[in-house]
């Protein structure tokens, strides 16, 4: 059985034998000769690089920056659905149109990449073809896992878990796993993890005061305890 066929049987797993933690792993970009085919663009924070229903003419890799995804609810309430860091790529759907709204959160350098081109060069690189099937299966497991996290931890175990994750991507980078920097806000986390702003900054507090974190600033989370947080983050 194929490396591709594997992993999407593993997406197929029963959900209580997957682990419900979230997922910001470092995932690079698809192959060798992929930065000749698109052009670099800077976006300002808060800018939005594309909207859900919008044509899916370009798939963007983020060079710099954080990206969010998001949806508006029925109810005119923001929902992101997932982050984008340097590293990952935006947009890789065949749906015809985007399924969701792209928002740099800070000032953010992309590479924009025309569909057609992309098309054609997967034409003649199948590797790259099998390497984009392999993240959109990643990312599916990572959106299912973000599903189960909203639906099955309380406030505290969400924002554990949000911690911890980050702290993984560091580790995987070769930065530091403990010294956390949040470029998103308070508001972009609670619409992350389906919680109120005022929550999140309760329960960070909480963390702090419990010894679990230190907060040297809004941007800046220290984890003091990681067992502890791996705890709650399990609960």
């Amino acid at each position: 059985m194929s490396t591709v066929e594997d992993l999407m049987l593993g997406l197929m797993a029963p959900a209580e034998n997957v682990a419900r933690d979230l997922d910001f792993s470092y995932r690079p970009a698809p192959v060798e000769g992929w930065p000749q085919l698109g052009t670099v663009q800077h976006i300002p924070a808060r800018e939005d690089i594309f909207f859900d229903g919008d044509e899916a003419r370009n798939v963007f890799e983020v060079l710099d920056g954080i990206v969010c995804a998001y949806r508006i609810l029925p109810d005119g309430e923001r929902h992101i659905v997932s982050f984008y860091f340097p590293g990952d790529v935006i947009g890789n759907c065949n749906l015809g149109t985007y399924p969701y709204s792209a928002q740099a959160l800070t000032p953010v350098r992309v590479r924009r990449i025309p569909r057609s081109v992309l098309e054609r060069y997967m034409a003649q690189r199948p590797e790259l073809a099998q390497r984009f099937l392999r993240l959109a299966a990643l990312e599916l497991a990572a959106t299912r896992d973000h599903m189960l996290c909203l639906a099955a931890k309380s406030a505290e175990s969400k924002i554990a878990a949000f911690l911890l994750a980050l702290s993984r991507r560091n580790a995987e980078l070769g930065e530091d796993p403990n010294q956390i920097k949040l470029p998103m806000t308070r508001l972009d986390i609670a619409d992350y993890l389906g919680l109120t702003i005022e929550t999140v900054s309760r329960t960070l507090s909480k963390f702090r005061r419990n010894g679990l974190i230190d907060l040297p600033r809004a941007t800046l989370v220290v984890l003091l305890d990681r067992k502890g947080l791996a705890a709650l983050a399990d609960s």
